[in-house]
Protein backbone atom coordinates (compact mmCIF):
# COMPACT_ATOMS: atom_id res chain seq x y z
CA UNK A 1 0.00 0.00 0.00
CA UNK A 2 1.63 3.26 -0.67
CA UNK A 3 2.38 5.40 2.18
CA UNK A 4 0.66 8.58 0.96
CA UNK A 5 -2.27 6.80 1.20
CA UNK A 6 -2.65 5.68 4.35
CA UNK A 7 -3.91 8.20 5.97
CA UNK A 8 -7.10 8.23 3.73
CA UNK A 9 -7.67 4.23 5.09
CA UNK A 10 -7.10 5.42 8.36
CA UNK A 11 -8.66 8.35 9.01
CA UNK A 12 -11.79 8.02 6.47
CA UNK A 13 -14.00 5.61 9.40
CA UNK A 14 -12.60 7.64 12.28
CA UNK A 15 -13.86 11.03 10.57
CA UNK A 16 -16.91 9.09 9.21
CA UNK A 17 -18.15 8.01 12.60
CA UNK A 18 -17.26 11.60 13.73
CA UNK A 19 -19.73 12.80 11.13
CA UNK A 20 -22.14 10.85 11.83
CA UNK A 21 -22.24 11.52 15.57
CA UNK A 22 -22.06 15.12 15.30
CA UNK A 23 -23.18 15.99 11.94
CA UNK A 24 -26.34 13.49 11.26
CA UNK A 25 -27.19 12.96 15.83
CA UNK A 26 -28.97 16.15 15.58
CA UNK A 27 -30.81 15.78 12.19
CA UNK A 28 -32.27 12.49 13.53
CA UNK A 29 -33.64 14.16 16.77
CA UNK A 30 -35.16 16.49 14.43
CA UNK A 31 -38.44 16.27 13.32
CA UNK A 32 -38.32 19.21 10.69
CA UNK A 33 -35.22 21.31 9.99
CA UNK A 34 -35.85 24.88 11.30
CA UNK A 35 -36.81 27.18 8.66
CA UNK A 36 -34.45 30.74 7.76
CA UNK A 37 -31.08 28.97 8.53
CA UNK A 38 -28.06 30.31 6.67
CA UNK A 39 -26.27 28.12 4.59
CA UNK A 40 -22.34 26.59 6.23
CA UNK A 41 -20.09 26.32 3.55
CA UNK A 42 -17.37 23.17 3.49
CA UNK A 43 -13.99 23.39 5.90
CA UNK A 44 -11.29 22.52 4.18
CA UNK A 45 -7.86 22.36 5.76
CA UNK A 46 -3.97 21.14 4.73
CA UNK A 47 -2.05 17.88 5.53
CA UNK A 48 1.56 18.27 5.29
CA UNK A 49 3.53 14.93 4.41
CA UNK A 50 6.93 14.66 4.94
CA UNK A 51 9.62 13.73 2.39
CA UNK A 52 11.04 9.88 2.32
CA UNK A 53 14.59 9.96 3.16
CA UNK A 54 17.48 7.21 3.36
CA UNK A 55 20.69 8.47 4.97
CA UNK A 56 23.74 6.79 3.25
CA UNK A 57 26.53 6.46 4.98
CA UNK A 58 29.90 7.45 3.28
CA UNK A 59 32.56 5.26 1.95
CA UNK A 60 35.53 4.72 3.27
CA UNK A 61 39.07 2.58 3.93
CA UNK A 62 41.64 1.69 6.39
CA UNK A 63 45.14 3.88 5.52
CA UNK A 64 48.41 3.46 7.89
CA UNK A 65 51.92 4.93 7.60
CA UNK A 66 54.44 1.81 7.21
CA UNK A 67 58.12 1.10 8.67
CA UNK A 68 60.55 -1.44 8.06
CA UNK A 69 63.99 -2.18 9.51
CA UNK A 70 67.26 -1.85 7.76
CA UNK A 71 71.06 -3.46 8.35
CA UNK A 72 73.43 -1.47 8.58
CA UNK A 73 77.44 -1.93 8.32
CA UNK A 74 79.73 0.08 10.35
CA UNK A 75 83.62 0.81 9.45
CA UNK A 76 86.15 1.37 11.88
CA UNK A 77 88.37 4.46 11.71
CA UNK A 78 91.51 5.23 14.19
CA UNK A 79 94.09 7.83 14.77
CA UNK A 80 97.16 7.76 16.93
CA UNK A 81 96.36 10.21 20.19
CA UNK A 82 100.11 9.67 21.92
CA UNK A 83 102.79 8.22 20.01
CA UNK A 84 104.68 4.79 21.09
CA UNK A 85 107.79 5.35 23.23
CA UNK A 86 110.90 2.73 23.01
CA UNK A 87 114.13 3.00 22.51
CA UNK A 88 116.53 2.03 20.59
CA UNK A 89 119.89 0.12 20.23
CA UNK A 90 123.40 1.38 18.98
CA UNK A 91 126.28 -0.01 17.89
CA UNK A 92 129.99 0.33 17.00
CA UNK A 93 133.36 -1.95 16.54
CA UNK A 94 135.97 -0.86 19.53
CA UNK A 95 139.59 -1.94 20.21
CA UNK A 96 140.08 -3.78 23.15
CA UNK A 97 142.66 -2.23 25.32
CA UNK A 98 143.91 -4.89 28.44
CA UNK A 99 146.25 -3.85 30.94
CA UNK A 100 148.41 -5.98 32.89
CA UNK A 101 148.10 -6.83 36.54
CA UNK A 102 149.88 -9.49 38.56
CA UNK A 103 148.95 -11.37 42.40
CA UNK A 104 150.59 -14.10 43.97
CA UNK A 105 147.78 -16.83 44.49
CA UNK A 106 148.42 -19.39 47.29
CA UNK A 107 147.74 -22.96 45.92
CA UNK A 108 148.29 -25.06 49.59
CA UNK A 109 148.06 -22.94 52.51
CA UNK A 110 150.15 -23.63 55.24
CA UNK A 111 148.68 -25.59 58.56
CA UNK A 112 149.69 -26.80 61.44
CA UNK A 113 149.70 -30.48 62.60
CA UNK A 114 146.81 -32.11 64.34
CA UNK A 115 146.91 -34.23 67.08
CA UNK A 116 144.48 -37.65 66.49
CA UNK A 117 141.21 -38.23 69.00
CA UNK A 118 139.65 -41.69 69.58
CA UNK A 119 137.84 -43.62 72.47
CA UNK A 120 137.13 -47.47 73.21
CA UNK A 121 134.15 -49.13 72.26
CA UNK A 122 133.06 -52.78 72.78
CA UNK A 123 131.58 -54.66 70.20
CA UNK A 124 129.87 -58.15 70.45
CA UNK A 125 131.79 -60.93 68.78
CA UNK A 126 129.49 -63.54 69.07
CA UNK A 127 125.68 -62.63 69.80
CA UNK A 128 123.72 -63.80 72.75
CA UNK A 129 122.07 -67.02 72.32
CA UNK A 130 118.51 -65.99 74.33
CA UNK A 131 114.72 -68.38 74.53
CA UNK A 132 111.35 -66.71 74.45
CA UNK A 133 109.02 -67.63 77.32
CA UNK A 134 105.33 -67.63 77.20
CA UNK A 135 103.64 -66.84 80.61
CA UNK A 136 100.62 -69.37 81.41
CA UNK A 137 97.78 -69.27 83.98
CA UNK A 138 96.24 -72.47 85.84
CA UNK A 139 92.71 -72.47 85.48
CA UNK A 140 91.90 -73.56 88.71
CA UNK A 141 94.24 -72.01 91.23
CA UNK A 142 95.04 -69.01 89.26
CA UNK A 143 98.75 -69.70 89.17
CA UNK A 144 101.00 -68.34 86.46
CA UNK A 145 104.70 -69.32 85.56
CA UNK A 146 106.87 -69.40 82.33
CA UNK A 147 107.31 -71.99 79.75
CA UNK A 148 108.88 -72.15 75.64
CA UNK A 149 105.64 -72.21 73.93
CA UNK A 150 104.19 -75.69 73.33
CA UNK A 151 104.82 -77.11 76.60
CA UNK A 152 101.64 -78.04 77.90
CA UNK A 153 100.71 -79.32 73.73
CA UNK A 154 98.23 -77.11 73.33
CA UNK A 155 95.84 -74.49 74.63
CA UNK A 156 94.06 -75.71 77.85
CA UNK A 157 96.36 -78.63 77.83
CA UNK A 158 97.14 -79.73 81.39
CA UNK A 159 94.70 -77.13 82.72
CA UNK A 160 97.03 -74.33 81.68
CA UNK A 161 96.42 -71.48 78.92
CA UNK A 162 98.61 -68.68 78.14
CA UNK A 163 98.34 -65.03 78.94
CA UNK A 164 100.06 -63.92 76.08
CA UNK A 165 102.44 -62.24 77.91
CA UNK A 166 106.09 -62.72 76.77
CA UNK A 167 110.08 -62.71 77.55
CA UNK A 168 113.15 -63.11 76.69
CA UNK A 169 115.45 -65.19 78.41
CA UNK A 170 119.34 -65.31 77.62
CA UNK A 171 120.65 -68.83 77.39
CA UNK A 172 124.50 -68.44 76.64
CA UNK A 173 125.67 -64.72 77.17
CA UNK A 174 127.18 -62.73 74.21
CA UNK A 175 131.09 -62.90 73.16
CA UNK A 176 132.20 -59.05 72.99
CA UNK A 177 135.87 -57.20 72.29
CA UNK A 178 137.19 -53.35 73.24
CA UNK A 179 137.85 -52.03 70.03
CA UNK A 180 139.45 -48.18 69.73
CA UNK A 181 137.79 -45.35 67.53
CA UNK A 182 139.83 -42.76 66.07
CA UNK A 183 137.28 -39.52 66.02
CA UNK A 184 139.69 -36.79 64.30
CA UNK A 185 142.77 -38.37 62.72
CA UNK A 186 146.01 -36.94 63.46
CA UNK A 187 147.15 -34.44 60.59
CA UNK A 188 151.14 -33.48 59.94
CA UNK A 189 151.93 -29.85 59.16
CA UNK A 190 151.60 -28.69 56.61
CA UNK A 191 153.66 -25.94 54.13
CA UNK A 192 152.28 -23.27 52.09
CA UNK A 193 152.62 -23.39 48.00
CA UNK A 194 151.83 -20.78 45.95
CA UNK A 195 152.48 -18.81 42.59
CA UNK A 196 152.13 -15.53 40.96
CA UNK A 197 149.67 -15.04 38.12
CA UNK A 198 149.78 -12.55 35.48
CA UNK A 199 146.12 -11.21 34.37
CA UNK A 200 144.93 -9.07 31.42
CA UNK A 201 142.33 -6.76 32.22
CA UNK A 202 140.32 -4.59 29.69
CA UNK A 203 140.20 -0.86 30.67
CA UNK A 204 137.72 0.09 32.50
CA UNK A 205 137.08 -2.92 34.20
CA UNK A 206 138.14 -3.93 38.02
CA UNK A 207 141.45 -5.41 38.99
CA UNK A 208 141.63 -8.98 40.56
CA UNK A 209 142.06 -8.16 44.18
CA UNK A 210 144.84 -8.29 45.61
CA UNK A 211 146.82 -7.86 41.69
CA UNK A 212 149.22 -4.92 41.30
CA UNK A 213 149.10 -3.32 37.86
CA UNK A 214 152.50 -3.99 35.81
CA UNK A 215 152.07 -1.09 33.90
CA UNK A 216 152.10 -3.07 30.12
CA UNK A 217 149.31 -2.37 27.71
CA UNK A 218 148.26 -4.48 24.99
CA UNK A 219 145.40 -4.48 21.93
CA UNK A 220 143.66 -7.33 22.72
CA UNK A 221 141.28 -7.24 19.25
CA UNK A 222 138.14 -5.26 18.58
CA UNK A 223 134.57 -5.42 20.13
CA UNK A 224 131.01 -4.50 19.50
CA UNK A 225 130.24 -1.97 21.63
CA UNK A 226 126.39 -1.13 21.95
CA UNK A 227 123.91 1.09 24.03
CA UNK A 228 120.46 1.68 24.82
CA UNK A 229 118.90 4.99 24.45
CA UNK A 230 115.63 6.62 24.51
CA UNK A 231 113.99 7.13 21.30
CA UNK A 232 115.75 11.16 20.31
CA UNK A 233 119.17 10.39 22.26
CA UNK A 234 122.08 9.53 20.36
CA UNK A 235 125.43 8.49 21.82
CA UNK A 236 128.51 10.40 22.47
CA UNK A 237 131.36 9.65 20.01
CA UNK A 238 132.09 7.86 16.55
CA UNK A 239 131.06 5.00 14.36
CA UNK A 240 127.24 4.35 15.87
CA UNK A 241 124.69 2.83 14.37
CA UNK A 242 121.16 2.80 15.37
CA UNK A 243 119.90 -0.82 15.27
CA UNK A 244 116.57 -1.77 16.63
CA UNK A 245 113.88 -0.53 18.31
CA UNK A 246 112.50 -1.69 21.54
CA UNK A 247 109.02 -0.74 22.37
CA UNK A 248 108.61 -0.03 25.94
CA UNK A 249 104.98 1.82 25.99
CA UNK A 250 102.16 1.17 23.16
CA UNK A 251 101.32 4.23 21.09
CA UNK A 252 97.82 5.22 22.53
CA UNK A 253 94.74 5.51 19.54
CA UNK A 254 91.15 6.20 19.08
CA UNK A 255 88.70 4.18 16.95
CA UNK A 256 85.22 5.76 16.15
CA UNK A 257 82.62 3.41 14.18
CA UNK A 258 80.89 4.87 11.12
CA UNK A 259 78.04 3.66 8.76
CA UNK A 260 79.89 2.61 5.85
CA UNK A 261 79.86 5.18 3.21
CA UNK A 262 80.37 8.73 5.88
CA UNK A 263 83.35 10.03 5.67
CA UNK A 264 85.68 9.98 8.26
CA UNK A 265 87.00 13.36 9.96
CA UNK A 266 90.52 14.55 9.48
CA UNK A 267 93.38 12.38 10.91
CA UNK A 268 91.43 8.84 10.73
CA UNK A 269 92.47 6.10 8.42
CA UNK A 270 90.01 3.11 8.72
CA UNK A 271 90.98 0.07 10.10
CA UNK A 272 89.68 -2.37 8.13
CA UNK A 273 87.64 -3.75 10.81
CA UNK A 274 83.67 -3.74 9.83
CA UNK A 275 80.46 -4.64 12.28
CA UNK A 276 76.72 -4.57 12.24
CA UNK A 277 75.47 -1.51 12.88
CA UNK A 278 72.36 -0.22 14.96
CA UNK A 279 69.28 -1.52 12.43
CA UNK A 280 67.61 1.66 10.87
CA UNK A 281 63.97 2.31 11.33
CA UNK A 282 62.69 3.23 8.13
CA UNK A 283 59.08 5.15 8.42
CA UNK A 284 56.45 6.65 5.40
CA UNK A 285 55.45 10.05 5.88
CA UNK A 286 52.22 9.55 3.91
CA UNK A 287 49.43 6.88 4.69
CA UNK A 288 48.65 3.96 2.25
CA UNK A 289 46.25 1.09 2.23
CA UNK A 290 48.90 -0.87 1.40
CA UNK A 291 53.00 -1.21 1.85
CA UNK A 292 55.15 0.33 -0.20
CA UNK A 293 57.45 -1.42 -2.78
CA UNK A 294 59.96 -3.90 -1.08
CA UNK A 295 60.19 -6.50 2.33
CA UNK A 296 59.89 -5.83 5.71
CA UNK A 297 57.24 -3.28 5.90
CA UNK A 298 54.73 -3.21 8.38
CA UNK A 299 51.79 -0.90 9.40
CA UNK A 300 53.35 1.77 12.40
CA UNK A 301 51.54 0.92 15.61
CA UNK A 302 48.49 3.61 16.25
CA UNK A 303 48.82 5.34 12.62
CA UNK A 304 45.26 3.85 11.13
CA UNK A 305 43.40 6.40 9.45
CA UNK A 306 40.13 6.24 8.46
CA UNK A 307 39.87 8.18 4.93
CA UNK A 308 36.65 9.43 3.00
CA UNK A 309 36.15 7.88 -0.12
CA UNK A 310 32.57 9.44 -0.39
CA UNK A 311 30.96 11.63 1.70
CA UNK A 312 27.24 10.30 3.51
CA UNK A 313 24.20 12.15 2.21
CA UNK A 314 20.39 11.91 2.79
CA UNK A 315 18.32 10.53 -0.79
CA UNK A 316 15.24 11.34 -0.94
CA UNK A 317 13.27 8.24 -1.96
CA UNK A 318 9.84 10.27 -1.93
CA UNK A 319 9.08 14.19 -2.37
CA UNK A 320 7.23 15.51 0.72
CA UNK A 321 3.28 16.79 -0.27
CA UNK A 322 0.59 18.45 0.57
CA UNK A 323 -3.26 17.04 0.97
CA UNK A 324 -6.38 19.34 1.05
CA UNK A 325 -8.34 17.72 3.73
CA UNK A 326 -12.27 18.57 3.77
CA UNK A 327 -13.38 18.90 7.85
CA UNK A 328 -16.33 20.40 7.80
CA UNK A 329 -19.08 19.50 4.89
CA UNK A 330 -21.09 22.20 3.57
CA UNK A 331 -24.73 22.60 5.10
CA UNK A 332 -27.08 24.38 2.82
CA UNK A 333 -29.15 26.51 3.85
CA UNK A 334 -32.59 26.14 5.11
CA UNK A 335 -35.96 27.54 3.56
CA UNK A 336 -37.26 30.94 5.07
CA UNK A 337 -39.94 30.91 7.47
CA UNK A 338 -43.65 31.75 6.35
CA UNK A 339 -43.91 35.43 6.58
CA UNK A 340 -47.57 36.10 9.22
CA UNK A 341 -50.03 38.28 7.93
CA UNK A 342 -50.59 42.01 8.69
CA UNK A 343 -53.32 44.66 8.24
CA UNK A 344 -51.58 46.92 6.79
CA UNK A 345 -49.26 48.15 9.10
CA UNK A 346 -45.60 48.04 9.88
CA UNK A 347 -42.75 46.56 7.51
CA UNK A 348 -43.79 44.66 4.36
CA UNK A 349 -43.00 40.91 4.26
CA UNK A 350 -40.14 39.39 2.79
CA UNK A 351 -40.37 38.79 -0.93
CA UNK A 352 -37.30 36.84 -1.20
CA UNK A 353 -37.62 34.18 -3.17
CA UNK A 354 -36.98 30.44 -2.34
CA UNK A 355 -33.83 29.31 -1.23
CA UNK A 356 -32.43 33.14 -1.01
CA UNK A 357 -30.25 33.69 2.16
CA UNK A 358 -29.27 36.98 3.61
CA UNK A 359 -25.63 35.33 4.17
CA UNK A 360 -22.76 35.56 1.52
CA UNK A 361 -22.22 33.36 -1.03
CA UNK A 362 -19.27 30.62 -0.01
CA UNK A 363 -16.60 29.87 -2.71
CA UNK A 364 -15.65 26.91 -3.07
CA UNK A 365 -11.21 27.00 -3.03
CA UNK A 366 -10.13 27.86 -6.17
CA UNK A 367 -7.40 25.69 -8.05
CA UNK A 368 -5.26 28.86 -7.76
CA UNK A 369 -5.21 29.30 -4.21
CA UNK A 370 -4.10 25.73 -3.63
CA UNK A 371 -0.54 24.74 -2.35
CA UNK A 372 1.62 23.14 -4.59
CA UNK A 373 1.44 19.03 -4.30
CA UNK A 374 -2.15 19.66 -2.67
CA UNK A 375 -5.00 16.84 -3.67
CA UNK A 376 -9.09 17.62 -4.26
CA UNK A 377 -10.87 14.83 -4.61
CA UNK A 378 -14.52 14.27 -4.72
CA UNK A 379 -15.79 14.00 -1.19
CA UNK A 380 -18.68 12.81 0.66
CA UNK A 381 -19.75 14.16 3.73
CA UNK A 382 -17.84 13.29 6.86
CA UNK A 383 -15.03 11.86 4.25
CA UNK A 384 -11.28 13.00 6.24
CA UNK A 385 -8.27 12.27 4.06
CA UNK A 386 -6.03 13.69 6.58
CA UNK A 387 -5.13 15.07 9.70
CA UNK A 388 -6.69 18.40 10.22
CA UNK A 389 -6.85 21.40 12.90
CA UNK A 390 -10.07 22.77 12.40
CA UNK A 391 -10.42 26.50 11.55
CA UNK A 392 -14.01 27.18 12.51
CA UNK A 393 -15.35 27.01 15.49
CA UNK A 394 -17.36 23.90 16.43
CA UNK A 395 -20.06 25.36 17.12
CA UNK A 396 -20.36 27.22 13.72
CA UNK A 397 -19.46 24.37 11.73
CA UNK A 398 -22.44 22.25 13.35
CA UNK A 399 -25.39 22.84 11.13
CA UNK A 400 -28.41 25.15 12.57
CA UNK A 401 -30.94 22.29 12.36
CA UNK A 402 -33.13 23.96 15.78
CA UNK A 403 -32.22 20.60 17.35
CA UNK A 404 -29.85 20.63 20.35
CA UNK A 405 -27.00 18.04 20.23
CA UNK A 406 -26.36 15.87 23.32
CA UNK A 407 -23.37 16.50 25.23
CA UNK A 408 -21.71 12.90 25.00
CA UNK A 409 -22.57 13.56 21.50
CA UNK A 410 -20.11 16.24 21.33
CA UNK A 411 -17.90 14.53 23.14
CA UNK A 412 -17.60 11.35 20.90
CA UNK A 413 -17.33 13.80 17.91
CA UNK A 414 -14.22 15.52 19.36
CA UNK A 415 -12.17 12.54 20.86
CA UNK A 416 -12.59 10.65 17.03
CA UNK A 417 -10.85 13.64 15.76
CA UNK A 418 -8.34 13.78 17.92
CA UNK A 419 -7.49 9.81 17.73
CA UNK A 420 -7.79 10.72 13.98
CA UNK A 421 -5.14 13.40 14.21
CA UNK A 422 -3.00 10.76 16.64
CA UNK A 423 -2.61 8.18 14.02
CA UNK A 424 -1.95 10.77 10.62
CA UNK A 425 0.59 12.32 12.94
CA UNK A 426 2.46 9.06 14.12
CA UNK A 427 2.73 7.69 10.72
CA UNK A 428 4.30 10.87 9.66
CA UNK A 429 6.90 10.83 12.53
CA UNK A 430 7.61 7.19 11.53
CA UNK A 431 7.79 7.63 7.35
CA UNK A 432 10.45 10.54 8.56
CA UNK A 433 12.86 8.15 10.10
Amino acid sequence: MNPRHLPRFVIAPVALAAAAVVGFGPSAGAVEAACGQPGTPAVYDTVQHPAVVTAVPAVTHLEWRWERTVPTTEVEYSRVTAAAQGTWTWSRSVDVLEREYVRTVVDRAAAPAVDEQSHVETRVVVPAVVSVLWEYVQQQTGNTRWEVEGWNAGNGGKGWSPTGATQEVEVTPAQTEQVTVVDVPGVPAVTELSHVEHTWVQGGDAAPVGSTATGATRVAGSVLDDVELPDGETPAGDGWVRGEWTQTAAAQTEEIWLLEGDLAPDGYDATGHTRAGTPAVGQTTETSATAPAGDGWAPVAGSETTVEDAAAYDREDEPAWTELVLVTPEVPATDDCPTEPTDGDGDPEDTDEPGDTDEPAVEEPAEEDLLDGDVVVDQEEGEVLGVVESRTPAADALPATGAGAEPWMLGLGAASVLAGLGLVRGRGKHAAR
